[in-house]
């Protein structure tokens, strides 16, 4: 799409009439109102996947009782069996996520909409900050339209904001805290402001920013302390909040103080394995199309060409986040070959602007060679090597979304927006809706699809979700342990129906008998996660209805032997 618009307006004989400046003022409300289709349409259709839904039910706790609670009336929130919980409080996750979406929730309470709508609007505050700096630089109409098609072009950008999760905030905090880092003037307000955001991109993920802050004292040492150096009691007014409210921050919600590792494996990681998941973050920061790798690593090259430093600048910026990424992030689990890409998520608009800048290198800023580059770099998959190119195939989904073919990804998820794929979680909260009664119990296989049924239908009682093995759930009802009281109901999502069944034959030993009652068709997972080898743009059709479908299974009596 921004590609298009690059090709069409450097054609329009009337702008060449009009002066530089209404020019990037038509430039950038273009921008914001496609951006606003794309980051606002259909943002409530879809029901909120797993993690999304997690945020959703600890917003909608704070709202209600002013801090992370677990527990909702009679449910009870405990992803992965309560290890994000302290005391019955989510105390794992930075908790900007919470806040922002607390009003929304608690005012709106199972609309996806109103969960996911301040996420879509910081996504359009970073577009806007975006365009301001363009537009404080001075930059050329040809850098303008450039960009344009790199931020409209940028589907993980979009697909990113459109998350009930931390992910749209912390993209915002790291350019805002870019462009003051730019402009630093020593002015106290400026710095100020640098400690503000700095304190909210710490309260969206404490990886981000550790990864960012790691970019800019590396720039800082390069090149920033001889150009415009900060002076030490601006570097006070920076960092001392930082330390005081900050520390707060850290020893109130990080579970590692108490070593949680949810999901570090147990194997100590070798400096082979580093090296290994580096390449992998590499691979699927390429593949997923947050940048275009090639563009990325040729950066440094062309810098020698142009002396452009900004080339280097943010070439190193990358490497160096990615780097930080990998030695911080939870390891991937064995067998599982593929980064967990979402935490590169801060780095897209840096690689818009790599991407812009080697454009313009690579062809000598001439606008009719850097049209055709930008719709290939910007509008398809083709500089990116094709769709998931290197992924590995036996990730899960692989198979059902990496078809093999070259396509213009932003088309695609237009047609995602203007006819999109049915949702299955939204197919089994209305089940429970329309079926059972306040407080019937039910069990969910996976344990993760639980949350976005809690969410969206909360009349029902969620089963089994913990574990006897801590003493912050004492006194907590039975029904919440696993194999204590079987509930009334069980839902299986596709191939979680053989582990329930398993289940239901140590149950049978109990005098417990499950029946199963009724049937979905839908492929069993909403494939909407922002990860592209994690979504799918169109409807899941080709699946086998007996083992990919959701399995709705009823308590009956034992059947009487004849």
């Amino acid at each position: 799409m921004g590609a298009r618009i690059f090709l069409i307006m450097i054609r329009v004989p009337g702008l060449r009439r009009m002066t530089p400046r209404s020019i990037k003022a038509i430039i950038a409300a273009a921008v914001l109102i496609i951006a606003a289709f794309f980051l606002f349409a259909r943002l409530g259709y879809h029901a909120l996947w797993d993690d999304e839904a997690d945020t959703a039910l600890f917003a909608q706790s704070i709202w209600q009782t002013g801090d992370t609670h677990a527990i909702a009336g009679h449910n009870l929130i405990a992803h992965t069996y309560g290890q994000e919980l302290r005391n019955l409080y989510n105390r794992y996750i930075p908790p900007l996520g919470f806040y922002i979406a607390a009003p929304f929730v608690g005012l709106a309470p199972g609309s996806a909409f109103a969960a996911r709508l301040p996420f879509a609007m910081c996504g359009l505050l970073t577009v806007a900050v975006m365009l301001l700096w363009l537009w404080r630089s001075q930059s050329t109409v040809s850098v303008w339209l450039l960009t344009a098609a790199g931020i409209l072009g940028n589907v993980s950008l979009m697909l990113f904001s459109r998350q009930c999760r931390y992910y749209s905030p912390a993209i915002l905090a790291t350019v805002v805290l870019a462009y003051l880092y730019f402009y630093r003037d020593n002015r106290r307000r400026t710095l100020w402001a640098t400690a503000v955001v700095s304190l909210l991109l710490l309260a969206s993920n404490y990886m981000f920013y550790a990864a960012v802050y790691s970019c800019l004292i590396v720039d800082y040492l390069i090149w920033g302390r001889n150009d415009r150096p900060f002076r030490s009691s601006g570097l006070a007014i920076i960092f001392v909040p930082q330390v005081i409210f900050g520390g707060f921050l850290a020893s109130s919600y990080n579970l590692l103080w108490e070593q949680k590792h949810i999901w570090n494996p147990a194997d100590k990681t070798s400096l082979h394995d580093y090296v290994n998941i580096f390449l992998w973050n590499l691979r699927e920061f390429n593949s997923c199309e947050l940048g275009v790798g090639i563009l990325v690593v040729l950066a440094p090259l062309f810098y020698f060409y142009t002396k452009d430093k900004r080339l280097l600048q943010c070439a190193l910026a990358i490497f160096t986040y990615i780097l930080v990424i990998v030695l911080l992030a939870p390891k991937p689990l064995k067998g599982y070959d593929t980064a967990t890409v979402r935490y590169l998520c801060p780095l897209i608009p840096l690689c818009i602007l790599t991407a812009v800048l080697s454009i313009r290198a690579l062809t000598m800023n001439s606008k009719w060679i850097a049209a055709p580059l930008a719709v290939l770099a910007f509008g398809t998959n083709i500089l990116h090597g094709g769709p998931l190119v290197g992924v590995d195939r036996k990730t899960d989904f692989s198979g059902i979304i990496a078809d093999g073919r070259f396509r213009s990804t932003v088309l695609e998820f237009i047609g995602e927006l203007i006819s999109p794929p049915p949702s299955a979680y939204r197919a089994a909260a209305d089940w429970i809706n329309q079926n059972l009664q306040d407080k019937d119990s039910v069990w969910v296989m996976p344990g993760y699809a639980t949350y976005p049924l809690m969410y969206h239908a909360p009349k029902v009682v969620y089963a089994w979700q913990l574990r006897k093995t801590e003493v912050q759930f004492e006194g907590l009802p039975e029904i919440h342990f696993m194999e204590e009281v079987p509930p009334d109901y069980a839902i299986a999502f596709g191939p979680y129906a053989q582990e329930a069944k398993a289940m239901f034959q140590k149950l049978e030993e109990r005098g417990v008998h499950y029946a199963q009652i009724g049937q979905i068709n839908r492929y069993w997972y909403d494939l909407i996660r922002p990860e592209l080898f994690w979504h799918s743009f169109r409807e899941i059709r080709h699946y086998s209805p007996s083992s990919e479908a959701i399995c709705i299974f009823k308590q009956r009596p034992l059947p009487r032997n004849p």
